[in-house]
């Protein structure tokens, strides 16, 4: 059987710690205070077997946080009622954190029984049914028992071991993670830090991930269950004997997990849900006491998609932390009222690093909507799903809070359904949904883009990447085979265009265009730049732009650097005089004279022909290879 933890809670006098001695022979009560005073003040260990440990919580009201620390971290639940004053204030405290924690297994201990006459422990277990009518104990047995004379306890542990059997263990994330509840020193050994392992494992001489500090920890010795150990794993209570660290350094509430896995954050996405109890409706940005894992942190609460949350309701919000923390998603929670402190609710954490969000934006409440189930193969595709940008698996199983092993075959999965895509020597993950939508913003821009000019051919590439794709590259490519393919765009050399894109010129901007034309094929290879052009058509420098850019989207016309433009026929004759002396070696000034011009006009038109590849450089010269 898997290690399970079983956590007490109850009423403060009810007999937890006392339960706790008589079924394990370990007093919880570690503190002197404790024993003095005869009430549990902080967290007490003690083990029912090698498989069963009881995490014993404090009763009192003043120490709900530290009870809470406790029940976090436990796979069951033994409510405990005492036969000699039934159900009281924190036992209904108590089961409303439990309910609040999502706890789904547990058992009943009505206590002192030696202590009442039998009828009155009839009325009791009826006061304890109405109590935990629709929760998860509604349908658990009270098993009568007497601590002082040992009356019931076998039963108890029996039942206890049983139910243990058929809980099953939390779902293995792969990676480790251990909220701290305890800090101590041990003579000669050094710092010690006791919780319970919830996911992962860790060995004697690994290294974890101290947190939120982010100071890497090394472990020198491992107890579980109260003996030595060379490995810790899940649903284990394991004292930890911690390297290099003073017990000063760590404070109950911080996490031990798997190095780089996880980051401090001051914002959570969460859902809420408030008790029916609570006294009034939870307002946008009240400030509450939030206990996530072993720690109490400070926090206000900014409601999505409402201005306030009614007693017994729920929503989306985020949670404005006042200090650093970390989290795992759907990591439960309670909140408490700042002052007076009382439960008023908790609920899930279900993004741990999101960006600060409008109100009411539905768009986030469909995301966090989707969150909310822990199914790890859509909790991945979430995940994907939110990032524009392609992720590495090893960013996909920090923002899922799964370990690569249990990742890297959901991914594989995925991309055999064509659900994500590869890119960047196929290390990093675009969902498909972000790859459509990088496609359909590019066919947007290339519309607007060819409404605003008409009369050019098509955008420039780097342009169009920088609209859309930017810092993604490949993704751009990509997506540009994609829409190639498709027929819906038309790719040449630097441009792109719609595959619908058709130039269409006025009469009068024809005519002009066709008059520019002559001008450049009379002229051969020494054209006049658009300035002298303009003299010679007496028009306006913009009106023989217009011209040019009709004639270079018709692509009649081709322009180089410095202002220079030749027909394209122009352009051919001169490849097929270079063709008629391919394999040879031509120089700047030969290939000046083979056309008749200038060295102005004949060096763009060598580095064109060198683009292409219709010539080489070698040296001063080039060589002809028009094959």
């Amino acid at each position: 059987m898997a290690h399970k933890i079983i956590g007490t809670a109850g009423h403060i006098d009810h007999g937890k710690s006392s339960l706790v001695r008589a079924l394990t022979g370990t007093d919880p009560d570690r503190l002197a205070e404790e024993q003095d005073r005869g009430m549990t003040i902080d967290l007490g260990f003690a083990f029912l077997n090698q498989d069963l440990a009881f995490i014993d919580v404090p009763g009192h009201e003043k120490f709900i946080k530290n009870m809470v620390a406790g029940v976090t971290t436990v796979d069951m639940a033994l409510l405990v009622v005492a036969a000699d004053d039934g159900v009281m204030p924190q036992t209904r405290e108590h089961l409303d954190i439990l309910k609040i924690l999502q706890l789904e297994h547990g058992l009943i201990a009505l206590t002192k029984i030696d202590l009442v006459e039998r009828e009155w422990l009839e009325i009791v277990e009826e006061d304890i049914r109405v109590l935990v009518h629709n929760t998860f104990l509604q349908h658990s047995p009270i098993i009568r028992v007497s601590s002082a004379t040992g009356e019931g306890i076998e039963n108890l542990r029996r039942a206890i071991i049983e139910l243990a059997r058929h809980t099953a263990p939390r779902q293995d994330r792969g990676v480790f993670w251990m909220p701290i509840d305890r800090s101590f020193t041990i003579k000669g050994h050094g710092t010690v830090v006791t919780g319970s392992v919830l996911s992962g494992h860790i060995s004697v001489g690994e290294s974890c991930e101290l947190l939120p500090q982010r100071r890497s920890i090394r472990i020198r010795g491992i107890q579980k269950h109260g003996v030595s150990a060379e490995t810790a794993l899940p649903g284990d209570r394991a004292a930890l004997n911690l390297m290099n660290i003073a017990k000063e350094n760590i404070e109950r509430g911080n996490i031990l997990a798997t190095p780089h896995h996880f980051y401090p954050a001051k914002i959570f996405d969460a859902k809420i849900s408030l008790l029916d109890k609570t006294p009034k409706a939870l307002s946008n940005r009240t400030r509450v006491r939030l206990h996530l894992g072993t720690r109490e942190i400070l926090a206000r609460i900014k409601v999505l998609g409402a201005d306030k949350i009614e007693p017994g309701g729920s929503a989306y919000v985020q949670l404005l932390l006042e200090q650093e923390a970390v989290a795992q998603k759907h990591d439960p929670f309670v909140i408490r009222r700042y002052s007076p402190q009382l439960t008023i609710g908790g609920g899930i954490i279900l993004d741990t690093n999101p960006l600060p969000h409008k109100r009411m934006d539905k768009s986030v409440l469909t995301r966090l909507q989707k969150l909310e189930t822990f199914e790890p193969v859509q909790v991945i595709t979430s995940v994907l799903m939110q990032s524009q940008q392609p992720m590495t698996s090893a960013e996909i199983a920090q923002k899922a809070g799964f370990d690569r092993a249990v990742l890297e075959p959901i991914l594989a999965d995925l991309l055999e359904k064509k659900q994500i895509f590869t890119f960047g020597a196929k290390t990093r993950f675009l969902h498909k949904s972000n790859y459509d939508n990088v496609q359909e913003e590019m066919l947007s821009t290339l519309e607007v883009f060819h409404k605003k000019e008409p009369l050019r051919p098509g955008m420039k590439k780097a342009n169009l990447l920088a609209q859309t794709a930017k810092n993604m590259p490949a993704v751009f490519e990509a997506a540009l085979q994609t829409l190639e393919a498709q027929g819906k765009i038309v790719v040449s050399n630097d441009s792109v265009r719609l595959d619908s894109h058709e130039i269409k010129l006025s009469e009068t901007v024809e005519a002009l265009a066709n008059d520019i034309y002559n001008i450049l094929e009379q002229s051969g290879y020494a054209t006049p730049p658009i300035k002298i052009l303009a003299q010679m058509l007496a028009r306006p420098q913009n009106d023989v732009q217009v011209g040019l850019n009709a004639l270079l989207g018709l692509g009649k016309i081709v322009r180089f650097e410095g202002d220079i433009y030749f027909t394209k026929t122009a352009i051919d004759k001169a490849k097929e005089k270079l063709s008629e002396l391919n394999g040879t070696e031509i120089t700047v000034g030969e290939f000046r004279q083979l056309l008749n011009t200038s060295r102005k006009f004949a060096m763009p038109l060598l580095g064109y022909f060198d683009a292409i590849g219709v010539t080489e450089r070698v040296g001063d010269s080039r060589l002809i290879k028009t094959d």
